[in-house]
């Protein structure tokens, strides 16, 4: 499973970096880079599950 951003959707809050250090980092641009290439344990899980509540743009998801 992997953590997913549209960045279409992205409104740049910060939530996703601020909140969320060790899947997202803020790059120069405002928008997340995704530090993780797929979620192998429990706890990555709950903090991407996490990251997506929080998102004010909607723009974060899990898939394949």
């Amino acid at each position: 499973m992997k953590v997913l951003v549209d960045y279409k959707k992205c409104l740049k809050a910060g939530e996703c970096y601020y909140n969320h250090p060790t899947i997202f980092e803020y790059t120069d641009t405002g928008l997340p880079k995704i530090l993780i290439e797929e979620i192998t344990t429990d706890a990555l899980r709950q903090e991407a599950e996490e990251a997506i509540e929080v998102c004010p743009a909607q723009a974060i998801s899990l898939g394949d």
